[in-house]
């Protein structure tokens, strides 16, 4: 009997976004049980997409900057903080950091797999984002679009 043998997949750095969805926090699981495997390291990122968020202050005078001053202050500590959350849920046997971004959503996560030469992106369908998709949310359709390594989107 002959037998096919197909060689094994190994994955040593695993990307995932992180927002505070529930999506993301199921991709975030998949991503852990990835790494148990595989003995991989986890890269969360979180990224704050400024433009989005002083767009829906567009009917607010700021006077000097201080409010889109004041909005990414707060979105960062918001994104530090959901990082900070989403990190506690790691079993402590895997390596894990988190990384912040200010961008576009989809191109920071893609930059951050670059930087980090990361094997796997592991997503969820739908975020917090206000554009979503018929079938996937816009940043997920965009990142497994332009990815260069595999994505694993999680519904």
């Amino acid at each position: 009997m002959q037998e096919d043998r197909i060689n094994k997949v190994v994955y040593k750095t695993i990307v995932v976004p992180a927002d505070g969805s529930e999506n993301s926090k199921r991709a975030l699981q998949h991503a852990v049980s990835i790494c148990e495997r595989n003995e991989a390291q986890l890269i969360i990122v979180h990224v704050a997409n400024i433009v989005s968020a002083i767009s829906n202050f567009d009917q607010t005078p700021i006077s000097g900057g201080y409010v889109s001053e004041q909005i990414a202050e707060d979105m960062e500590e918001t994104g530090k903080k959901i990082l900070e959350d989403v990190s506690k849920d790691v079993p402590a046997d895997i390596a894990v950091k988190n990384v912040f971004e200010v961008g576009s959503p989809g191109p920071a996560v893609l930059a951050v797999a670059k930087k980090f030469n990361a094997d796997l992106i592991v997503m969820g369908s739908r975020g917090l984002g206000p554009l979503k998709g018929l079938f996937m949310g816009s940043i997920s359709s965009y990142v497994t679009s332009h990815s260069t390594c595999p994505v694993l989107v999680v519904k």
